[in-house]
Formats: C-alpha cells, structure tokens, sequence
C-alpha cells in the first residue's frame, strides 16, 4: 500500500509531540514536522467499539507504533495514522506551484483541442464549472454519501477506462482506496490526488499519478488551535495549497 511505503520513509526515532482529532481535522506534530487529515467519522460511522487505542497517552507515542491504526476499521484512527506519517515524511519532489488543484486542472483542460472526461472521485465545488467549461464529468462517490447523478464508487472498475483525467480526493487514502482506483484507468490518463489529507511524499510518484496537490503547514501552532477549536479548512490560515507536478507528462 501507498501508506506502508510512505512508512518506510519515516524515520524510526519520530515521535508524536502533539495531537488532536478535532471535529473536521487531525492534527499531528513531530519534530520533523507537522501533518494533518480530514477526521474521517463524518463520512461513514465508526463500528460499535472502535477505539484509538492509547488516547490520552498519546504524546510521545512512536509514530512507526501508531502506524497500525492505519489498518483500524475506524476513519478516524485510520486518519490518526495518516496524519502521523504525513507529519513525519519528505521532502517532497518534483516541480512545485503555489496554486489550487482547480487552477491545474482548467490548465490541463486548456491543452486539449476537445472537450475531456473528467472522472471525479468525491465531490469538488468546482466541478459545476467543469461542466460549463463543455467537459463531462463521472462523478464518483460512497454508496451511502451519492447525490442526484452521482455514480457508486463500486462501477469505478468498468467507467474510469474512459477518463481523460483523474481527479481523487485524499480521502480515498483514508478508505484504503487509492491504489485500487489507479489500477482502473489507462496509462495515458492524466492522475491527479487532491486535499489537505494527502501526504507529501515523492513515494507518491511510484504509483504513476502526475500531480498531488495538498496542503503545506505554514503555521503549525495556529493551525492546531483551529483545529482544537472546530476550525474548517477555510478557517485554517497557516496552510498554503500547493501542487506538486512530477513524471514524464511535463
């Protein structure tokens, strides 16, 4: 998995200096870093009984000791983990731009003599101008979470062949669906992994996307009082999105 190669990376003395599972993030601090990761229990409810083991003790922990929480069935320790290891790996490679995952993609889109299919796992807010834009999107989502036009993530196997461009959610590092999605969808395909919960990790780069685009911490300290206080990520102002722009495609 994505995850256990990150792992790898991380170096073995890293330890939790800070921590917070906040209602919409989590928040991770070692002294490589810091890291931070949707709190994923909104999206699907934790099972009866599903704990982070160790809560309240948690400072100090080692991060390589927390990385079994990845294989929780509970989000929200799988997100715990996630944040962890985003907090202790890098540095990021490939060529940087300090610009927001729409603004790369209405630019891979103008490259095109045609309009593109654009397949969206998860919902994007500028997916509508997409649309306008005369480009057709599949948008994917979570049985339980779909919305009028959406298609089931279970279809995913025989409709992503069609994509021009591939547009993820970090989330799906979360649900541990990552790897599976990038198996669906031609080589030629442009991939791209977007959101604060996404790692920034050149291991990404071995899994052939194209473009990973998230979130570069700026402010750690205010950044977690946000979080401890029920901050949204627009409410999250030590953060700078960045996308990160690697492989043979540029």
């Amino acid at each position: 998995m994505i995850f256990d190669d990150i792992l790898r990376q991380v170096p073995t003395d890293a330890v939790l200096e800070d921590v917070c599972v906040g209602i919409f993030w989590t928040f991770v601090k070692t002294q490589y870093g810091s890291g931070m990761c949707a709190t994923a229990h909104r999206w699907i409810e934790d099972p009866p009984g599903a704990l982070i083991d160790g809560a309240g003790s948690l400072v100090g922990k080692s991060v390589h000791d927390l990385a079994a929480l990845y294989r929780s069935a509970s989000l929200t320790a799988r997100a715990l983990a996630l944040a962890a290891v985003s907090a202790s790996c890098g540095p990021m490679t490939g060529q940087c731009e300090k610009m927001r995952a729409q603004e790369l993609v209405a630019a891979r889109c103008a490259l095109s003599p045609r309009p593109l299919r654009i397949a969206l796992i998860g919902h994007f807010h500028f997916a509508e101008s997409l649309r306008q834009a005369g480009h057709t999107l599949d948008i994917f989502e979570l049985e339980n979470r779909c919305q009028p036009g959406d298609i089931p993530v279970t279809r995913a196997p025989e409709l992503l062949r069609h994509a021009d461009i591939l547009l993820m959610t970090s989330s799906t590092l979360i649900t541990h669906a990552t790897e599976e999605l990038l198996s669906f969808v031609r080589p030629d395909t442009y991939k791209m992994i977007v959101g604060p919960s996404v790692p920034l990790s050149p291991v990404l780069w071995d899994y052939g996307l194209d473009a990973v685009c998230g979130s570069m911490i700026t402010d750690a300290e205010g950044v977690s009082l946000a979080i401890r206080q029920g901050g949204t990520h627009k409410q999250l102002h030590g953060c700078e999105k960045v996308c990160f722009l690697g492989g043979d495609k540029h």
